[in-house]
């Protein structure tokens, strides 16, 4: 495993930092522009240090002039990557078969899912052109009414819960509907220890499966839910869930199950982040210096995994998940640097030295 270790005398303006790490571009993966436009979406990418970020699908794109309308409607297209939907708005099947062939590697299925039946066709289809599905593993009749991790804190504030076991039962149904048509499939948003430990079970048995994890879900546990913080900034999708939860997510990233860190990145209007909490739509507003936040967490929780396994999380990880040339990618590092004030991520705009 490469460290990526850097000698700090060799940074300009170096003095105070203590240590860095310098690596291919990070790359975001399913941000979305939610109330926000490309433009300023795009600046908080590099601000953050990541080199590009692929957009969730929020509207249905189906077709091959759809899916091309959609990027060059994109002002920093060389910052934002729009990813194909798989599905239509229907459940009809996109066309994955004109895009895989055109070079689009990886497809959306919009949040959660019920349709088993369209489901299995769906990845039945996408079998034959060796393309990975992301979906977010979330049972509607399960999932569909509560605000945040159903557990003590709902309960203290009088609550509708989401339960964990609505995702782990999507994620034991996605990995059988994928293994048995041998679809590469990339499960989002895991925040639990079933869901872990199915992932990790199919891993060891050869299945083709990527999964992710929100930052924030690395950054809090439902603790934060108080009276006081009933407010957008904690209405997030996925929901924070118990401390032993975040732990289990650290191992797992650690361990190389889990194979990318997400911003999670939807934001919303005003209006939205008005309303009462239960009414407010799930989302996040953190992007710009959510690296830097993450890895501070990662520090006052003891460095739980290696610095290396989040680095490639953050990089060669998302890489990998849209099988993109590199020179589809912007050419660039992200360096890491920590000093007194703690870490500091910057975007550099040249090429990794071979």
């Amino acid at each position: 495993m490469t460290d990526y270790k850097v000698d700090v005398a060799t940074l300009s303006g170096g003095d105070g930092i203590t240590e860095a790490r310098r690596f291919p571009a990070a790359v975001d993966l399913f941000a979305c522009c939610g109330a926000e436009d490309a433009e300023g979406v795009s600046r908080k990418v590099r601000a953050a240090g990541y080199g590009a970020a692929a957009l969730y699908p929020e509207k249905p794109i189906c077709t091959s002039r759809e899916l091309q309308a959609a990027r060059l409607q994109t002002p920093q297209s060389h910052v934002l990557l729009t990813l194909p939907s798989a599905a239509g708005s229907d459940g009809a099947m996109a066309e994955i078969g004109t895009m895989a062939r055109g070079g689009e590697k990886l497809f959306c299925l919009s949040d959660g899912f019920s349709n088993l039946r369209q489901m299995r066709n769906l990845l039945w289809y996408a079998s034959d052109f060796h393309c990975r599905i992301a979906l977010v593993p979330c049972l509607k009749e399960l999932c569909g009414t509560g605000s945040i991790h159903q557990g003590f804190y709902a309960d203290r504030l009088g609550m509708k819960g989401l339960p964990s076991v609505g995702e782990s039962l999507a994620v034991e149904i996605a990995l059988q509907l994928a293994d048995e048509g041998h679809t590469p499939i990339h499960l989002r948003f895991l925040t639990c220890r079933r869901s872990l430990e199915a992932v990790a079970r199919a891993k060891e048995a050869g299945q083709d499966v990527t999964c992710d994890v929100a930052a924030a879900n690395l950054m809090l546990d439902d603790s934060v839910y108080t009276v006081e913080n009933l407010k957008g900034k904690y209405k997030l999708w996925p929901v924070v869930r118990s401390a032993e939860d975040r732990a289990l997510l650290w191992n797992a990233l650690d361990a190389g199950v889990i194979d990318a860190v997400v911003s999670g990145y939807r934001p919303r209007s005003a209006d939205d982040l008005a309303l009462p909490f239960e009414k407010i739509p799930f989302g996040s507003e953190r992007l710009a210096h959510l690296p830097e936040s993450l890895l501070n967490a990662w520090e006052a929780q003891n460095r739980p995994c290696r610095m290396e396994r989040l680095i490639e999380a953050l990089s060669l990880g998302p890489r990998k998940i849209l099988s993109m040339d590199e020179g589809a990618l912007p050419a660039g590092t992200t360096l890491f640097s920590r000093g007194a004030g703690g870490w500091k991520v910057v975007f550099e705009e040249r090429r990794l030295e071979r």
